[in-house]
């Protein structure tokens, strides 16, 4: 009996150590860019505005993104199903859209860096040129 109040113990104490994990978030300015197509660089227009990445242990992490086009708004957007890849000391990968998005957040440089990839398939039809863009950042904490 008294291996089994042991053992509630530890997985009482194991939970709150988990429970005790805030959620995170971080937010900055996107301060560049990149398109592709077919891996080769295109004409990017100057890309600016702000992103947030929210990062709880319970729930997929989310990411909102405002992006400018040579200052003029492209869109607004927000995605709250990026799933962790890879975690290694303040280094994430998340993934999002089945593989098509992918989302970097490096926490162990000050600032934090951002990066945004999405593959968007499709060719690179005059009305967009490219196939794939990366959005980078900053963050402001």
């Amino acid at each position: 009996m008294f291996a089994y109040v042991v053992v509630g113990l530890l997985f009482a104490a194991t939970a709150n150590l988990f429970a005790a994990n805030p959620a995170q978030t971080y937010s900055g300015v996107l301060n560049g860019g990149q398109f592709f197509c077919a891996d080769t660089p295109v004409q990017t227009p100057i890309i600016s505005g702000v992103w947030t990445v929210s990062i709880d242990p319970n729930t997929p992490a989310q990411v909102t993104l405002s992006v400018f086009y040579d200052g003029r708004h492209h869109l607004a957007f927000g995605y709250n199903a990026l799933m962790l890849q890879s975690y290694s000391g303040g280094f994430y990968i998340f993934a999002g859209f089945g593989d098509s998005a992918t989302l970097v957040l490096n926490t162990n440089v000050s600032p934090a860096t951002f990066s945004w990839h999405v593959e968007l398939g499709g060719g690179c039809p005059p009305s967009h040129p490219y196939d794939s863009l990366t959005f980078l950042g900053v963050a402001n904490r």
